[in-house]
């Protein structure tokens, strides 16, 4: 499963030196709709408007071994009245056919569909772009139709597929399988390279998720109005602040939120814990 191969986490201006080889390498950027970079100050220059477009969502592509970036993947053009959206990703060219967009890709719908709750996926795929073609119809994706010209590269027109994934196709494909199902996970492996957070989804059960998360500082404070919450610490102390107490939890303790309780998570040292929550859990406050 993904979880074990890559990992997604949102794009932020301290991943541009790693991002720098990437987008400046033409060969992968042949195949986007962004033009090659040059130096780390146009680098930094995109990841902010990446950070500041409304309706976009971008995220790092990390080896999950030791959180290399070699990609980034995310949604634009997000629309929630109509619930659709449409993707786009790029990953390194020394990574490309070893497995890890397939698993990114496959992490990203779970996102757009289980946790942005979307019905409708597009991606817009170079007409000569024939492994891309191919991850994505292995994903599930259906052909609609050509965008004539739809692309300008090097003052040249490209031509454009346009393809769609539906929430009622991904649920019923091969694609959807759930995540840690007959598999046997040992958890603080899993974590043994993680930075000091991290936030990932281990297992699905029924219509809940099992993440497994690194902590270490604070957290800010929130509810989840529809949904309960409950922690598992595996490793270290983590501090749970409500609004009129504090509850400690060591490894084997397990604490549940009440849906609609204002709450603050924080560690003074590396923690690894479990949180048991729906699948689709609307996050409030600041």
């Amino acid at each position: 499963m993904s979880h074990n191969l890559v990992l997604l986490k949102p794009i932020s201006e301290e991943d541009a030196n790693a991002l720098l080889p990437i987008w400046s390498d033409a060969a992968v950027t042949k195949w986007t709709r962004y033009p090659i970079l040059h130096s780390l100050t146009e680098v930094k220059n995109r990841i902010k408007q990446l950070e500041q477009t409304k309706h976009t969502s971008r995220y790092t592509i990390r080896q999950h071994n030791d959180q290399a970036i070699i990609g980034t993947c995310g949604f634009k053009r997000l629309n929630f009245l109509h619930e659709t959206g449409e993707i786009e990703f790029e990953l390194g060219s020394s990574f490309w056919r070893q497995g890890f967009m397939t698993a990114a890709l496959l992490e990203l719908l779970h996102i757009g569909f289980d946790r942005l709750q979307l019905n409708r996926l597009e991606v817009k795929v170079n007409a000569d772009n024939i492994p891309s073609q191919r991850l994505v119809r292995r994903a599930g994706f259906r052909l609609e139709g050509t965008i004539r010209q739809g692309r300008k590269w090097e003052g040249h027109f490209q031509d454009v597929l346009l393809f769609s994934l539906l929430q009622s196709e991904f649920r019923s494909s091969a694609a959807a399988e759930q995540t840690g199902q007959l598999e046997l996970l040992h958890l603080l492996d899993l974590t043994k390279n993680s930075g000091p957070y991290a936030n990932e989804i281990v297992s699905e059960v029924n219509d809940h998720v099992v993440r497994l998360a690194v902590i270490n500082g604070d957290y800010h404070w929130h509810k989840h109005n529809d949904c309960d919450e409950a922690f598992l610490v595996l490793e270290g102390v983590l501090y749970i602040d409500l609004e009129e107490r504090t509850v400690s939890l060591k490894p084997g303790d397990l604490f549940t939120i009440p849906a609609g309780v204002m709450h603050r998570t924080r560690s003074q040292q590396r923690t690894v814990n479990l949180c048991f929550e729906k699948a689709v859990n609307e996050i409030a406050g600041n």
